[in-house]
């Protein structure tokens, strides 16, 4: 296979370090509650011991004696994220006769954690919301491939799971991941109908491409006396319009302009082309509208995404927001008051009526050197059902990676949160569905574009030559890691 090398410890530190560098944690995957920082206390019929030097925050699981042990680390912490945690790890155990799980939430970096353990020959036997270390791990080597337990399967059942689930958990023809625990559609557009309506625009008529989104985001942005934001329309680097690639979710504005940045098949990048121009531009026309100062002042006056009744959109200061189906949920905590609803997130004028959706979600994967792979995979199976899944959204408000569940439940999840309908409603509808891109440098992507969209932002640098650097810096990057690797 092109570009295989024999992996040394500390080679494979230094790449995946290397590789992950840059990432920003605050731009992370939006299924991501916060993290806990004192142990959670459970029952357990006797200590466990953990894999991990570090404090570990979360082991809720009892372990019966003779039973193979399988552990499990997930990402999130929190009140919800625990709970889930808990009642899966319960539910597994209740049913299986030979093997117990184990479940930890390990403080700190799950990613760096995750890396460094199997590094050091001594990782979990099943690991889920790695989602910045899963692309770098799955390129290098650090993961075992699924294909033959997933051909013997009689659980999973590919064609039940949504369009570009396996697709994103591929590489070099090999599945080293099957979403479980948390997936769904990411991309959407919120908005307060009362705001709406308050600037004198029909919220029956959402905006449809960023040139009417643009004309919203004017209509409802108030300033005050020293230009001071205090209503905005819309902050395109909010949520989901600030996300970075990742192997969960793709890059939403490529997505609306109907362009990849990463072409697997050929292995090269793309970022020099008109729509990531296009995209630098389009961004910076809304920075500029209230100026890229202002804009900063009220980003420090609000936090960002819903999942706080401090973030902008849920204190009811920010018009419109691009963002995931997990948001509607977090609103009826944290912004109960804010009379909202969702629809299609926006395209260029050229894509104009075009529906388009990416459904990813947090890959369970087992490391090169697990324990108990086989035992794993058995676990990785009973996440993807039915009940599992049921668990999952009763306690942390997660959908399933499979369409039969969803349809199933679709009653009662909109019974409970209405404006779920539209996330729901466009897995199905959608005229295009984009898979998250694994690229084995994905951190590092991220970091690049950031920088590129600032430095267009604060006028260092044109779209057009944020574009080439952009392109330049990741095209090095990769051939810097993998020589000779890249095309």
């Amino acid at each position: 296979m092109r570009g295989d090398r024999s992996l040394s410890r500390r080679g494979f530190l230094r790449f995946c370090a290397m590789a992950a560098g840059g990432t920003l944690l605050a731009a992370c995957a939006p299924a991501q509650p916060q993290i806990v920082k004192e142990t959670v206390e459970v029952t357990v019929k006797e200590t466990v011991p953990v894999t991990v030097k570090e404090t570990v925050q979360v082991q809720v699981t009892t372990v019966p004696k003779g039973k193979v042990v399988v552990e499990w680390w997930w990402l999130w912490g929190g009140v919800n994220g625990t709970e889930g945690l808990k009642a899966m790890s319960e539910a597994f155990n209740a049913q299986s006769d030979s093997i117990a799980v184990k479940s930890l939430v390990p403080a700190g970096d799950i990613n760096e954690k995750y890396t460094t353990a199997i590094a050091g020959g001594n990782p979990p036997d099943l690991a889920v919301g790695v989602w910045t270390a899963f692309s770098e791990l799955a390129a290098r080597g650090g993961l075992m491939p699924l294909d033959e337990w997933l051909s013997a399967s009689t659980v999973i059942q590919k064609d039940d799971f949504f369009p570009g689930l396996f697709e994103a958990s591929t590489w070099m023809g090999k599945i080293y991941g099957v979403q479980c625990a948390e997936c769904g559609p990411r991309q959407g557009l919120m908005y307060n109908v009362d705001l709406v309506k308050g600037a004198g625009l029909d919220p029956n008529k959402p905006p449809q491409t960023w040139e009417e989104v643009y004309d919203w985001h004017q209509s409802i942005t108030k300033l005050d006396k020293a230009g001071n934001v205090v209503v905005l329309g819309l902050d395109p680097l909010d949520a989901m319009g600030g996300r970075t690639p990742s192997a969960d979710t793709d890059i939403l504005w490529m997505d609306s302009f109907g362009a990849k940045w990463w072409d697997q098949p050929n292995l090269s990048f793309t970022f020099d082309q008109e729509a990531v121009i296009r995209t630098f531009t389009t961004i910076k026309k809304f920075y500029d509208s209230v100026g890229v100062t202002k804009m900063e002042g009220y980003r420090s006056s609000y936090g960002t995404w819903t999942a706080s009744p401090q973030a902008s959109f849920p204190a009811g200061v920010e018009g419109m927001i691009l963002d995931g189906y997990w948001s509607p949920p977090w609103m009826k905590t944290n912004g109960p008051k804010v009379n909202f609803t969702a629809t299609w997130a926006p395209t260029s004028e050229e894509r104009k009526g075009k529906k388009y959706q990416n459904v990813g979600g947090h890959q369970g994967n087992i490391p090169k050197g697990a324990k108990h792979p086989e035992e794993a995979f058995k676990l990785l199976e009973f996440l993807t059902t039915d009940e599992a899944a049921t668990i999952n959204w009763d306690k942390t408000g997660f959908l399933s990676a499979r369409k039969s569940w969803v349809q199933k439940n679709t009653d009662r999840i909109i019974k409970d949160v209405p404006q779920e309908e539209f996330f729901l409603r466009s897995m199905f509808e959608a005229d295009e569905m984009w898979p998250s891109p694994l690229c084995p440098i994905v951190g590092f992507v991220g970091s690049e574009w950031n920088k590129a969209v600032s430095n267009v932002n604060y006028g260092k640098r044109t779209p057009e030559e944020a574009a080439k650097d952009l392109q330049a810096a990741v095209t090095a990057e990769m051939d810097k890691q993998r020589p000779g690797f890249i095309k």
